[in-house]
């Protein structure tokens, strides 16, 4: 920090690997130094969905959410708690030939789960998310889609600037409610 005549005139943040605030990360690192296998997981195009789905899970679980990947092949590809207990089912893509498929899962199977809490006496609000590994400018003409049916869109950017603040996590369902607002503006 720099300071002239007792006010701050610079600031600058350096931060430490081994001291990161997000106790996930460091036991995450501890294994997979500088999270290397889950960036070439999530940021590497690829066909190898599996891989792409874990890495994805292991991202959100250093988020803060609670990720389980569904061995059920009739099932999103992961279901996330947060720390309130919300629910959010996640198909992830690496292409754009399946890009209408998984949006249409996704509105299916929310749809059903949602009628199955409520029918248990449960919260029955559910979120949608689709993770497509690709730039934001491949799939340009998919974007409105997955508005129109109320899914929030995770684009490889996202997936990049999720990694960079990982370090400094926030809270899940803050997060979850600014991907939500952020669906809801750009609204068709």
């Amino acid at each position: 920090m720099l300071t002239i005549g007792g006010v701050t005139t610079r600031r600058r943040w350096f931060n430490d690997p081994n001291k990161a605030r997000n106790n996930r990360m460091l036991a995450v690192q501890h294994f997979d130094k500088e999270l290397k296998q889950i960036k070439h997981a999530v940021l590497e195009q690829s066909s190898d969905a599996p891989r792409f789905e874990r890495g994805v899970a292991a991202l959100l679980f250093l988020q803060g959410f609670s990720p389980a990947i569904q061995l059920e092949t009739d099932a999103p590809d992961i279901i996330l708690m947060t720390p309130a207990g919300r629910l959010v089912i996640v198909e992830c893509t690496t292409r754009i030939s399946d890009f209408s498929a998984k949006v249409g899962k996704l509105v299916d199977r929310r749809g059903s789960l949602e009628k199955s809490l409520r029918a248990s006496h449960h919260n029955g609000e559910v979120t949608a998310m689709l993770v497509c590994a690709l730039p934001k400018d491949q799939i340009a003409t998919w974007q409105a889609e997955p508005v129109v049916h109320q899914i929030i869109l995770v684009t490889q950017e996202d997936l990049r600037q999720a990694i960079i603040e990982v370090r400094n996590p926030r809270n899940p369902d803050d997060l979850l409610d600014a991907a939500v607002s952020r669906m809801s503006q750009s609204g068709i």
